[in-house]
């Protein structure tokens, strides 16, 4: 009688652990860490920030662990990357960054990473469709007033960007290559909360941006959208082939979240399967309505072939917007 109760017990555990899903079971080591630091590559505010906190909150159900999330604005992406490089590989170190990060900036700059050897994409959680705005009071009322303001200014209307080589700064630079005349002063900032800051006291005459409440609610205007197609929450704001304009590439503006190289494959599995229900859950879609974010969702190789691809095609754009590689 014993040795029945004794089995029927253990068979009962053995269907109660059979039922809790996979991803209760974290790592090891993400378990044994208690907590995992997730760094996002721009200051707080921004779409990028937005969609990855959004992205964290819903992991966390998934991995049954804390994710710690971190701002570092500064290098438009490069230093959040290049310390992730560095960091240890146990899946306890994570970041999100904008593509630039990954195929702009290592060839204009001396990065401290190889962006296809030294970390690993998990997923692209998004897709990025900046919107060039300016104050509700400025004396242009649309992109074609805008754009004769900048021909008669000789140079000197300022635009506020979420750091230099970022795609909001890179289409802007393409145009300006086509049309000389289109000679703006680009202005870095570490994030497009900062560029909104400025712009709203004055110290640019427009910005890049990605906050659809803040131009639902007036406080800032559209001007264009920095992408190649319309958004449907703006349908009356032209885009950059309605003016003739090359798009800068899905690739730069696409939101990617990085491990680095050598996390043991288990624990990838396990990362990338929590982060694509999160990135899939109603929630996370939610918080994107609030941003020009495209609800992109690709896994981990698709993901990687999407990068490496991007990668082959990035000197068009570098050349287009006669920009140094």
């Amino acid at each position: 009688m014993k040795w029945r109760i004794l089995h029927f017990f253990r068979i009962a555990a053995w269907l109660l652990f059979c039922a809790l899903p996979a991803a209760t079971f974290a790592p090891q080591a993400l378990a044994a860490k208690g907590s995992v630091r997730l760094t996002v590559a721009f200051s707080p505010g921004g779409a990028l920030d937005g969609a990855a906190r959004a992205l964290a909150r819903e992991a966390e159900k998934e991995l049954g662990v804390d994710i710690v999330v971190q701002n570092m604005p500064s290098g438009a992406g490069m230093t959040a990357v290049a310390q992730l490089a560095a960091d240890r590989a146990d899946g306890t170190r994570l970041a999100v960054c904008a593509g630039n990060a990954l195929l702009l900036l290592p060839r204009t700059n001396d990065v401290p990473y190889d962006p296809l050897t030294d970390v690993e994409p998990v997923i692209v959680f998004g897709q990025a469709s900046p919107v060039l705005v300016t104050r509700p009071d400025a004396p242009w009322k649309d992109w074609e007033s805008f754009l004769e303001a900048t021909r008669k200014s000789g140079g000197k209307m300022r635009i506020g960007v979420p750091g230099l080589g970022t795609p909001s700064h890179t289409a802007l630079a393409m145009m300006a290559g086509k049309d000389p005349a289109l000679a703006w002063r680009f202005i870095p900032f570490g994030g497009p909360g900062e560029a909104e800051t400025a712009l709203l006291g004055g110290h640019v005459d427009a910005a890049a941006s990605g906050a659809l409440p803040r131009i639902g609610q007036g406080q800032l205007s559209p001007l264009v959208i920095l992408a190649g197609t319309r958004l449907d929450a703006l349908p009356q704001v032209p885009c950059l082939a309605d003016g003739g304009f090359a798009d800068p590439g899905r690739g730069d503006a696409s939101f990617f979240l990085l491990a680095p190289k050598n996390v043991p494959e288990e624990t990838l599995n396990r990362l990338e399967a929590a982060f694509v229900r999160a990135a899939a859950s109603a929630s996370f879609r939610k918080t994107l309505e609030h941003f020009s974010v495209a609800p992109v969702l690709m896994k981990r190789q698709e993901a990687k072939a999407f990068l490496a691809g991007a990668w082959k095609e990035e000197d068009a754009g570098l050349r287009a917007a006669d920009l140094p590689r």
